[in-house]
């Protein structure tokens, strides 16, 4: 049986998908320098595409994986997940559930342009399905045409949740700005590695509410600047390492 995104009635989702607060992820992707430096008008216009691509996943939970993201609402859902935190919340308030970001890994073979060209093609039906006639589900789309070659290579992953084990592992070696939050509320084990060799500014959180062991390992030995904060409000054990600052 295929996993399912959410169980919750699609209304109710949909409705939350269009509520959500999206304006962090606009003003980063309208960053000249730490985004895309997007217009005010062209993040807008993004924002609604991919809210439109979320709702697209509910509607056709069983066409999820199959559906295609332009390239550019693929960067804003980079730029959503990055914020970490926000984009675990968002998820969890919208669907119940983590939304995964499947980007194609690997050699792009003719298989691959084909298999793309074929779901370019099932995304456009879909679309027209929805929203109508080709001009106004492309603008649904992300104002432009859905083809192949502007598509992103990435899809939704629809997994299974309640883990075991949890680890992250985040390396920002030439970042200008890295920051990590990884939060192990109920999960047995979990760790966090965080490298920011090179990072002028790198900044870890990383609470461990009910974990039963909790360790981080910060190391930033070129970075200008260097934090960690661990919160332990009902851990049994947590212990970090830090090194001084530079």
């Amino acid at each position: 049986m295929q996993a399912r995104l959410t169980t919750k009635p699609a209304q109710q989702v949909i409705s939350a998908i269009q509520g959500l607060d999206l304006e962090p992820v606009k003003l980063r992707v309208m960053d000249p320098e730490l985004g895309e430096g997007w217009t005010r008008e062209y993040a807008d216009s993004i924002e609604l595409a991919y809210k439109n691509y979320l709702t697209m996943l509910v509607k056709y939970p069983d066409d999820a994986e199959d559906i295609m993201l332009s390239k550019d609402v693929d960067e804003f859902w980079h730029t959503h997940i990055l914020q970490t935190v926000k984009y675990t919340d968002d998820c969890q308030n919208a669907f119940g559930n983590f939304l995964h970001h499947s980007p194609h890994v690997g050699e792009r073979t003719a298989a691959d342009f084909e298999k793309r060209a074929a779901l370019a093609e099932k995304t456009k039906r879909l679309y027209e399905r929805e929203f109508g006639d080709t001009q106004r589900s492309e603008m649904a789309w992300a104002g432009q045409a859905i083809k192949a070659d502007n598509a992103a290579y990435s899809s939704a992953s629809v997994q299974a949740q309640n883990a075991a084990y949890s680890s992250a592992t985040i390396r920002a070696q030439n970042a200008a700005y890295s920051s990590a939050t990884i939060r192990a509320e109920n999960a047995a084990y979990s760790s966090a590695a965080i490298l920011a060799k090179n990072a002028a500014y790198s900044s870890a959180s990383i609470r461990p509410q009910n974990a039963a062991y909790s360790s981080a390992t910060i190391r930033a030995e070129n970075a200008a600047y260097s934090s960690a904060t661990i919160r332990r409000e009902n851990a049994a054990l947590s212990g970090a390492n830090q090194p001084m600052f530079a």
